[in-house]
């Protein structure tokens, strides 16, 4: 999850969320992703949801510290489970882009929904390849993300805007560190614009916009 994507979950939550809901984080990661790798989750979704009293299970293929619910979402018997907890929101971000059975996991997801549950969805819009431990480049805008929920309707949708990937990937570093990587890629890209466009285009995609289609979804 992007910091500027965790920033519009945060506001939905503020929005929509009810005093006591349950939750359910599907492909969470671990409590270490959630609270160290990438804090603002933790600050912007898990802090805001703990304000409303809210409790969150979260869900994941693989068993790890911070994992409640371990089960393939996919699986007939752990839908039924998860549905049983009669949710009021599950959140699933930024999953879909690696799944090669995006479809059956997107029917499961709705099976688990209830006559009052919402669907916080996130998938990349703009941004590179990256492996997890595949990427399909699954990158819809809001109506291909609607068309792979059919039967849900649209509470309100939007494709953050989430910075540059330079920004992103030295979002760590420290400003000396970010200087030196900055220009080194602008001179590197300057010198390949002219030997190899290959290269060229990749150095310089660094200086471009990244962005998330994010969604909400009831039931008809």
């Amino acid at each position: 999850m992007l910091y500027e994507e965790s920033l519009w979950f945060k506001n939905i939550i503020q929005k929509h969320a009810q005093l006591g809901s349950l939750v359910l984080n599907i492909g969470s990661s671990t409590k270490e992703f959630i609270e160290v790798t990438q804090p603002y989750i933790k600050v912007n979704l898990f802090d805001e949801f703990a304000s409303k009293n809210c409790i969150i299970k979260n869900v994941d293929i693989k068993q790890a510290e911070g994992v409640d619910l371990v089960g393939d979402v996919t699986d007939t018997e752990f839908v039924n489970q998860l549905k049983q907890l009669n949710a009021s929101f599950i959140i699933c971000s930024n999953l879909l882009e690696h799944l090669t059975e995006r479809a059956a996991f997107c029917e499961a997801l709705v099976k688990i929904m209830n006559a009052d549950t919402k669907l916080i969805i996130s998938v990349p819009y703009q941004f590179p390849y990256h492996e997890d431990p595949i990427d399909t480049m699954y990158r819809p805008t809001l109506d291909e993300l609607q068309k792979a929920f059919p039967t849900l309707k649209l509470v309100e949708g939007q494709i953050v805007d989430c910075g540059t990937y330079f920004n992103y990937s030295t979002k760590n570093s420290s400003a000396v560190t970010k200087l030196v990587s900055y220009l080194k890629l602008s001179v590197a890209s300057a010198i390949f614009s002219f030997t190899n466009k290959e290269k060229h285009e990749r150095l310089i995609a660094n200086f471009k916009h990244i962005s998330a289609t994010c969604a909400i979804y009831k039931t008809s």
